[in-house]
């Protein structure tokens, strides 16, 4: 991404009566080159912000990929702007037979959360196709670390990263995790460093034609707490790209300076 920035310099020269303009432009070009992505990305299958009101979740990708709140429709101040609020019973359809450019050749799952401590698995991401009722995914909050996990249609094991990263409670983090089908690298980050890799091998089902969600898995592992900006790009992306992501640079915007905010604080309400 170039950025371009001109500044032009107006200089006035008095010669007798007249009076000369010297336009002195000086352009400085920065070139400031990553990968860094928009909401455009042709790889970003779904970004939800839940800054909106009402029971549907809008996708600010060009996919559609709009959500839908199954249960309570709460939301509180997030990381940025708004967060949803999700417990058990409560939980967000992304319509998995209708989800459009769902991810094949690699994943990143990006998204803060600020979770309760339930001692049960917390589902961030559920998706079950018709080729096995098995889930595709598990990414998942569990007590010892964090379980980053993917089958495919053929009921094989793509990446698995397990016990990965301890997601403390009642404070926002930023989760991470990737996959690249090309190299087989799988990572997970936290507050936008690397806290584990492993290899995997092979493509991503994205035969999610019997359900896709956010927040349980067969009625059970209920997320607790709150979520913000979540995102799905069908590419690893680098740690910084995921940084930028973390940090609101992908959308030009800045944190709601609501970091402090604990689960506990919100139940208490």
């Amino acid at each position: 991404m170039k950025e371009r920035k001109m500044f032009y310099k107006f200089t006035h020269l008095h010669i007798g009566k007249l009076q000369v303009v010297f336009v002195v432009v000086a352009m400085v070009i920065a070139f400031a080159v990553s990968t860094q992505a928009d909401l455009s990305d042709p790889t970003l299958s779904v970004y939800y912000s839940f800054d909106e009101d009402g029971d549907t979740v809008k996708d600010g990708s060009i996919n559609g990929n709009d959500g839908k709140i199954e249960g309570k429709v709460v939301r509180e101040d997030g990381v940025f702007d708004k967060a949803i609020v999700l417990e058990p019973q409560t939980w967000i359809d992304m319509h998995g037979p209708d989800f459009k450019n769902g991810p094949v050749d690699g994943i990143t799952l990006a998204v803060w959360i600020n979770h309760s401590g339930s001692p049960n698995p917390q589902t961030l991401l559920d998706a079950i196709g018709t080729d096995h009722a098995s889930g595709l995914y598990h990414a998942e909050i569990r007590p010892g670390g964090f379980r980053w996990f993917h089958r495919n249609g053929a009921n094989a094991e793509v990446f698995n990263i397990n016990p990965g990263p301890v997601i403390d409670a009642e404070k926002w983090v930023h989760f991470t995790g990737t996959y690249d089908s090309g190299s087989g690298d799988v990572k997970t980050y936290i507050d936008g460093k690397m806290t584990h890799e492993a290899k995997g091998n092979g493509e991503l089902s994205d035969n999610w034609d019997v359900t896709a969600g956010i927040g349980h898995h067969k009625n059970g592992r209920w997320y607790d707490g709150l979520m913000d900006e979540f995102y799905i790009f069908g590419r690893a992306l680098s740690e910084d790209e995921i940084k930028e992501v973390m940090d609101g640079e992908f959308l030009s915007v800045e944190p709601a300076d609501k970091l402090a905010t604990t689960w506990g604080s919100i139940k208490s309400r």
